[in-house]
């Protein structure tokens, strides 16, 4: 017959301690040094000059001033899902002024692009591309007049992609409701996107 052994408590108690969340990272703030630039602040923390400037509010990349503090905005873009799975299609996202090209539901092409403003807003939805003008005149008879407009392609009333000339500020909204692009990415979208290309524009 075996005799079961009683263990005593030990006379002090082991209180376990649970384990303590995790908190967030905190914020990092880069001060602006004199012979800084935004792109280089960019390169020294491994992340995307727009991105940065869009984290910082900042509507002219080529201007920063000797001690202002920058948010360093470390999370990456991530790309979202064709919505169809056969055929072209171009999404926009105005949240993060990116621009994708998908054929057969897989990415082909991003771009960094300049949206409308917050008084000129781009419209949101699913469109298609309507009409093609390697060349054309833009203007609205009062605050601007610009003259040879490569590459556009209109998809819904007066809103369309195109070239984009008279600024380089792109990752920040900079339009009067089109996507602005640079001339050569323009071209590219221009060749490989035939009228009725669906195009979705997400906020």
């Amino acid at each position: 017959m075996q005799t079961s052994s009683i263990i005593p408590a030990t006379s002090t108690p082991v209180v376990i301690s649970p384990t303590p969340t995790p908190l967030a990272d905190e914020p990092i703030f880069y001060t602006v040094k004199l012979g800084d630039t935004l792109e280089a602040i960019a390169a020294q923390f491994n992340i995307d000059m727009y991105g940065l400037a869009r984290a910082n509010n900042l509507t002219d990349v080529n201007f920063i001033t000797v001690g202002q503090k920058l948010l360093i905005a470390t999370a990456p873009i991530t790309a979202p899902a064709s919505t169809i799975s056969e055929g072209k299609q171009i999404v926009v996202v105005l949240s993060t002024q990116r621009t994708y090209a998908y054929e057969d539901g897989i990415l082909l092409k991003e771009f960094i692009v300049s949206t409308g403003v917050a008084d000129f807003p781009t419209v949101t939805g699913l469109y298609s591309i309507q009409t093609k003008l390697e060349s054309t005149q833009m203007t609205d008879g009062v605050t601007y007049d610009l003259p040879n407009v490569l590459w556009t392609m209109y998809f819904f009333r007066g809103y369309g992609f195109h070239g984009t000339y008279w600024h380089n500020n792109f990752g920040v909204p900079m339009s009067h409701g089109c996507v602005n692009m640079n001339t050569d990415d323009a071209k590219w979208l221009f060749d490989w996107a035939p009228v009725g290309t669906p195009v979705l524009v997400l906020p």
